[in-house]
């Protein structure tokens, strides 16, 4: 009997075991387990990496030992599809510093560009770089002096197409040249101007109808010269 009853408690402390370790041992190893499979996704999640917008990767040419970083040396370029936010339909220019009381939002503008010869696209200018990038400083260990600046550096411009579709058969990244114009009609109808002002936005609207004439002159050359003078 003693012995019988020592087999009970025996099998009753196996038991508690055995409680024991499902109700705590087995779902401390679980947590554990679960742990290490959600440190390995991330570790796995870091081989790969995903593009904020969607796009095509280009200029993707690697060689075995070539050296990738996403910050010093990327191993190709993302441009990203046609959007609001790709910029597709947008071009930069560059004008003169003298230009930066003139040139403003909704100022009118003229394009041509080399991958769409023979053709004036009109434009609009939506945005401009408030600062002039030959003003900026890069700490560096030299002191540079103000007179190695010789260039005086161009005012960034943004112009959209005034038209639906004006950019649609420009290659992103094309040459193309630029003119803005003044808009001095009102000013002139408006009577309110002295003879001296009458004649010197005259003399402005003349200098931009000149202009205009120059670029559509330089459209109708620019292949010319690339295709014949250049040889290319």
């Amino acid at each position: 009997m003693a012995q019988r009853r020592g087999g009970v408690q025996a099998a009753k402390a196996n038991i508690t075991a055995v409680q024991t370790q499902i109700s705590d041992v087995l779902p401390a190893q679980r947590k554990s387990a679960e742990r290490q499979l959600e440190q390995a996704q991330v570790a796995l999640d870091k081989t790969v990496v995903y593009a904020g917008v969607d796009g095509q990767v280009a200029q993707f040419y690697l060689q075995r030992g070539d050296y990738v970083n996403p910050i010093l040396r990327p191993a190709g370029v993302l441009i990203p599809s046609d959007g609001p936010e790709s910029g597709r339909f947008q071009i930069a220019a560059g004008f003169d510093q003298l230009s930066a009381q003139v040139i403003k939002p909704g100022t009118i503008s003229e394009v041509v560009c080399l991958s769409k010869p023979f053709t004036v696209i009109p434009m609009v200018v939506t945005r401009v770089q408030p600062v002039v990038a030959a003003g900026q400083l890069k700490p560096s260990d030299v002191l540079i002096d103000a007179q190695q600046r010789a260039r005086p550096g161009t005012l960034t411009v943004v112009m959209e197409p005034l038209y639906e579709g004006g950019l649609s058969e420009v290659m992103p990244g094309s040459k193309c040249i630029a003119n803005a114009y003044t808009n001095n009609h009102e000013l002139l109808e408006s009577g309110d101007l002295s003879l001296g002002e009458t004649l010197f936005l005259h003399m402005v609207d003349t200098v931009g109808v000149l202009h205009a004439v120059i670029l559509r002159m330089q459209a109708l050359l620019l292949p010319v010269q690339m295709l014949v003078f250049a040889g290319h």
